[in-house]
């Protein structure tokens, strides 16, 4: 279990920044006071209140961490950095409210921001994976200007590059924008996204052996993403379930249909959608949702959605055992880097592009990547009972020398190569 309260012990301490490194294979941690030199983490903070966070980010192969506490506004910012192998890291910037435990907000910024490696790599894109996280309650109204100078200021210190991400509003990015060089894709890449996840659905159905028109789909999350994707789905599945855990959004999607659309939907309560009988199971929300004690009780034929770390990991090799899990469970998982890179693709096309950005090329590679490629992995799956999730890595991760892909592919191989009475 991670450990809660380092934002409240660096506050304590006067401590304005603690980091984590990966160094040549070694871990240092070191803290910073405001306008001080970097020391030992080990004269401000003793062994034990580090050692669950160290814990985590070895496990997950990360190349760095930091917590960053101004006093001066009350900022409360993780930035994780899994893997700058391929680029400067990249991943959105999001909050949690102060009522989620310290300990997740650490393991969702570390998964977070593995994903972004992965996303990246598969598309061919030259980033590496980061996130960026805020702990807090908001962005608060009396000293706004001071709050998004300092967070815009972090924001280029971190050397990452961040967008919008759940938990903050368009303004608040709009603002970041004019601070720092550094925060891009402003105009929202939902709508990108939810092609992206239809293309993958579409190659599912096909590998299925059945047209959409004849599948239940269900999409879990009608937010930024999953409400498109909804009404996407809509015309063309036999059966669409929905559900969000906001009455508002479900509310949102009704006023949006025809009398023959809303005979189509079925409405499903929170967190059952995943118990439910049905063909594709498209998660839209938070991630996590996958874990082997759950697996015996789901009973989809296929898992593709634009949640990330649908699966419940924290390292890429976590990832490959569930993904082996599922399809003894006879469940097809298209890895969520993969099915979700539509909004990714699309930023990054605009921002290489500028002023030249056409729409309708960003729209193209987006089904290539998100449709073409699906199609390609679902088929050397089915010749070789391997999970579409190792393909994609074999693929599309490993060609490009990531350290992640290849340590997860040497741990699943090893107990396929090794025989009984040889150690492993």
């Amino acid at each position: 279990m991670l450990e809660d309260g380092l934002f409240d012990k660096m506050s304590q301490r006067n401590c304005e920044r603690l980091r984590w490194k990966s160094e040549g294979g070694a871990l240092r941690v070191l803290c910073a006071q405001p306008d001080g030199d970097w020391d030992q983490a080990t004269t401000v903070f003793r062994d034990e209140e580090l050692a669950p966070t160290s814990l985590a980010f070895s496990r997950g192969g990360h190349e760095r961490l930091d917590f960053v506490w101004r006093a001066e506004t009350g900022l409360r910012l993780i930035c994780a950095v899994h893997s700058t192998e391929l680029g400067p890291g990249a991943g959105g910037l999001r909050r949690h409210e102060l009522v989620i435990p310290e300990r997740e907000v650490i393991r969702d910024s570390l998964n977070l921001s593995r994903a972004m490696t992965c996303k990246h790599a598969a598309a061919g894109i030259k980033r590496g994976g980061s996130k960026l996280v805020l702990h807090s309650p908001g962005v608060p109204e009396y000293g706004r200007d001071r709050f998004l100078s300092v967070l815009a200021e972090e924001i280029d210190l971190s050397g990452t590059v961040t967008g919008p991400d759940t938990g903050l509003p368009p303004s608040v990015f709009e603002a970041l924008a004019v601070r720092s060089p550094n925060v891009t894709g402003c105009g929202s890449s939902a709508h990108a996204a939810a092609t992206g996840v239809r293309a993958a659905i579409g190659a599912v159905a096909a590998s299925l052996g059945a047209p959409l028109a004849e599948l239940h789909v269900g999409v879990q999350g009608l937010g930024t993403l999953g409400l498109p994707l909804a009404r996407k789905l809509v015309t063309e599945v036999g059966t669409l379930s929905v559900t969000d855990t906001d009455h508002r959004r479900i509310d949102l999607l009704t006023s949006m249909l025809n009398t023959d659309e809303r005979d189509r939907v079925q409405i499903v309560p929170p967190y059952q959608l995943g118990e439910l009988a049905m063909d594709i199971f498209a998660p839209c929300a938070l991630g996590a949702l996958i874990t082997p004690q759950r697996i015996p009780s789901l009973r989809m034929r296929a898992i593709c959605g634009g949640a990330n770390n649908i699966l419940a990991a924290d390292s890429l090799g976590e990832e490959l055992e569930l993904a082996g899990m599922l399809l003894q469970a006879g469940i097809v998982f298209i890895p969520d880097w993969l099915s979700s890179a539509g909004g990714t693709i699309h930023a990054s096309t605009q921002w290489a592009e500028g002023l030249a950005f056409d729409e309708g090329h960003a729209r193209a590679r987006i089904q290539r990547h998100c449709g073409a490629t699906v199609d390609r992995i679902l088929g050397e799956s089915r010749q070789t009972a391997h999970a579409p999730l190792e393909i994609a890595v074999r693929e599309l991760l490993l060609p490009r020398n990531l350290r992640c892909a290849l340590e997860a592919l040497e741990a699943l191989e090893a107990p396929r190569t090794s025989k009984p009475g040889t150690p492993r």
